[in-house]
């Protein structure tokens, strides 16, 4: 109205086009960084196959104790490999259809 244009909203990305594919390091500072992009709203796919059956628990403790503090869900794909999502990140069914196709 007068003269005012309308603010274009930004386009809806999906979930499943925000994942982050990571190789977990047996790195504190590393395991720190994929809590910050879980919480700037990026699921995360992690592969914990390169480190060992120790760190594997420590960080895998880790994230999901960030997951759930985010009222998120950890998914366990296969042997080692885990997806960290917020609840959010679930509602537009495209991490769903993302799951299904690696499954």
């Amino acid at each position: 109205m007068f003269g005012k244009k309308k603010k274009v909203e930004d386009e809806l990305v999906l979930a499943k086009d925000r994942i982050s594919f990571e190789e977990m390091k047996d790195d504190d500072n590393f395991a720190k960084d994929l809590v910050i992009k879980l919480k700037e709203g990026s699921p995360l796919v992690v592969n914990f196959e390169q480190i060992n059956e120790i760190s594997t628990n420590k960080f895998l403790a880790f994230l999901s104790g960030a997951t759930v503090a985010f009222d998120g869900k950890i998914v366990f794909i296969k042997n080692n490999i885990y997806l960290f999502a917020k609840k959010e990140d679930f509602l537009d069914g495209s991490l769903k259809e993302f799951l299904n196709s690696v499954k």
